[in-house]
């Protein structure tokens, strides 16, 4: 049973996620307040799958697929939610799925030779911009504060609100984006020789 959880935490992300995205689409407080709450929820259980894997001993390569998909599909549909009500700019959701597929794309072929993705790293630079907790927390805590007063945010346009936090949640939006952008490059570096090999 221990050996599932972490796998069954990485699916229920994802359908916390699309459940989420319907009650901030309702755009009413009380939706929106739960949202909020899902949305750290969605974010902590991000941390909490790989804990477990590692505390129960039992990582293996489809728990490290199943995250990273989880992660994929969580960032993806809310950068393109928000986007999509006029939030952000439309170029967010296409840096961070561009960014995302070029990751994905480099680490598969390191994959395919038995390395997981963060077995890649053996520059120490490297390692700790991608794998420490200093820049996985900080991403993650950007994109919770984001994801959350973007949809706070949206209680504004609807009228439930008389308070602007736009730029508080751009300023946050921006800062997840700019770590997502530096957190991939060392990954793409780093899987290089991998790509030569194939």
């Amino acid at each position: 049973m221990k050996k599932n959880i972490p796998n069954i935490i990485s699916i229920g992300r994802v359908v916390l996620s699309f459940i989420t995205l319907f009650l901030l689409d309702q755009a009413e407080f009380i939706t929106t307040l739960i949202a909020c709450i899902f949305i750290v929820l969605i974010i902590f259980t991000d941390f909490l799958d790989g804990f477990l894997a590692r505390k129960f001993g039992v990582e293996s390569s489809i728990g490290a697929v199943l995250d990273i998909m989880g992660d994929r599909i969580v960032e993806f549909i809310f950068w393109i939610f928000y986007a999509s009500k006029g939030l952000l700019s439309f170029w967010f959701p296409v840096i961070v799925i561009s960014r995302d597929v070029i990751v994905d794309t480099v680490r598969q072929s390191a994959f395919s030779q038995g390395i997981k993705p963060y077995e890649i790293h053996n520059n120490k630079i490297s390692k700790f911009i991608v794998t420490s907790g200093y820049f996985r927390t900080g991403y993650a805590l950007s994109k919770a504060a984001a994801f959350t007063l973007l949809g706070i945010d949206l209680l504004t346009i609807h009228g439930e609100l008389n308070f602007n936090i736009h730029g508080t949640a751009l300023a946050f939006s921006w800062i997840a984006l700019i770590i997502c952008i530096v957190r991939g490059l060392p990954v793409v570096v780093e899987a290089w020789p991998y790509l030569k090999n194939k």
